[in-house]
């Protein structure tokens, strides 16, 4: 029998350039790697060079690339030097979005784990094209790391706007952590409730049923709603109530969707102060 269950994935893939820059992805993919008891797979891709030191290197070619290979197997070596975890180191050239999507189409299942910055390097995701392009095209959760690691993720909320997307949002939360209380957030505009539309209430209560989550997992769902535009109340809960991951599911009508890739798309997650689970219209069980 597989040590891995339906509560767990069956791998991580972290993204990184293995500098300071990528401290806190790495430490929150140990992490989960230890708690899923699941292997780790670290990207790193030579990409244009960041700095004028790393030219040279650059023009070198294949040469370049073998020296960057080396470097970093032997960085991988001292970080995991006496680590239980099962790691495998993977490298890439090229565009930093088609590598990930790449290594991750070999990895059917496993949580692509990233960093948050407005720079273009593997020390941050690009906000904006290139977070739409891997939460569109992968076919498994995007976890956003921000914060420092303090433990496992203790207060999570998943952001509900009644659609599908928002149900396999909150059945992959359960899944994935079993033990954590989850707060249920929906947000609403005061117009929104003009008209013909039900209170947000009962259409919360109609969602949480269709969603049909086994009873003990009901037990630890809390809905909340709030009243204003979306994207500012729920940055402001997950202030308020030091949430440790906000977990989003994204589909053509999904109203997180038009949030996280409309003109104001990469606003939401640089608000966003805590990490973020986007689970993409292709996640699969």
């Amino acid at each position: 029998m597989s040590e891995h269950s339906l509560t767990t994935p069956p791998g991580l893939l972290l993204a990184t350039d293995l500098s300071a820059r990528c401290d806190r992805p790495l430490e929150r993919a140990k992490q989960l790697a230890g708690q899923f008891h699941s292997p780790l797979t670290v990207l790193t891709v030579h990409d244009a060079p960041q700095a004028p030191l790393e030219v040279t290197g650059w023009l070198d070619g294949d040469i370049g690339l073998e020296r960057a290979e080396h470097a970093a197997r032997a960085e991988h070596a001292r970080e995991f030097a006496g680590s239980a975890l099962q790691v495998g180191l993977r490298f890439a050239s090229g565009a930093i979005d088609d590598a990930i999507l790449e290594t991750a189409a070999t990895l059917p299942g496993a949580i692509v784990v990233t960093g948050a910055s407005r720079h273009d390097s593997l020390g941050g995701l690009l906000l904006g094209s290139t977070v739409e392009k891997l939460a569109r095209r992968l076919a498994q959760p995007l976890l956003v790391v921000r914060q420092r690691v303090r433990g496992p993720y203790r207060r999570i909320m998943v952001a509900i706007d009644f659609t599908p997307a928002a149900g396999l949002a909150l059945h992959t939360a359960a899944r994935l952590f079993p033990d954590a209380p989850i707060t249920a957030f929906h947000a609403h505009d005061s117009a929104s409730l003009l008209g013909d539309n039900a209170p947000p209430g009962d259409e919360f209560a109609r969602f949480l049923a269709d969603c049909a989550l086994p009873d003990h997992t009901r037990a630890r769902v809390t809905p909340v709603i709030g009243e204003g535009e979306p994207a500012s109340q729920l940055t402001r809960y997950v202030l308020e109530h030091d949430i440790d991951l906000a977990v989003l599911g994204l589909h053509e009508e999904s109203t997180l969707t038009r949030l996280l890739m409309g003109s104001r798309g990469d606003q939401l997650l640089q608000d966003v102060a805590c990490d973020t689970l986007v689970i993409p219209p292709g996640e699969r069980h």
